[in-house]
């Protein structure tokens, strides 16, 4: 797997992407939540819940969790 398709795998998965401490306001939120849409070395898209689009700059991005995938039950059962 090359650098540049590192997180092919993970699109439309949900992730979390928590800011860099320099990027934050004294009210903001220090995370963001969404669908991994889409990516480039500048910047990752999200897709949030209404269906807008989120863009965050690479230089923002302290980390990036991936949710695991639902397991069987949950798909099932439409739970997460």
């Amino acid at each position: 797997m090359t650098e540049d398709a590192l997180l092919e795998g993970f699109l439309n998965r949900k992730v979390r992407v928590q800011f860099a401490p320099g990027m934050l306001g004294p009210e903001s939120n220090p995370y963001t939540e969404g669908k991994l849409y889409d990516y480039s070395p500048s910047g990752l898209l999200l897709e949030k819940p209404d269906g807008s689009l989120d863009f965050v700059p690479t230089s923002a991005i302290r980390l990036v969790e991936i949710r695991p995938r639902a397991g069987w039950w949950e798909r099932f059962t439409g739970t997460e």
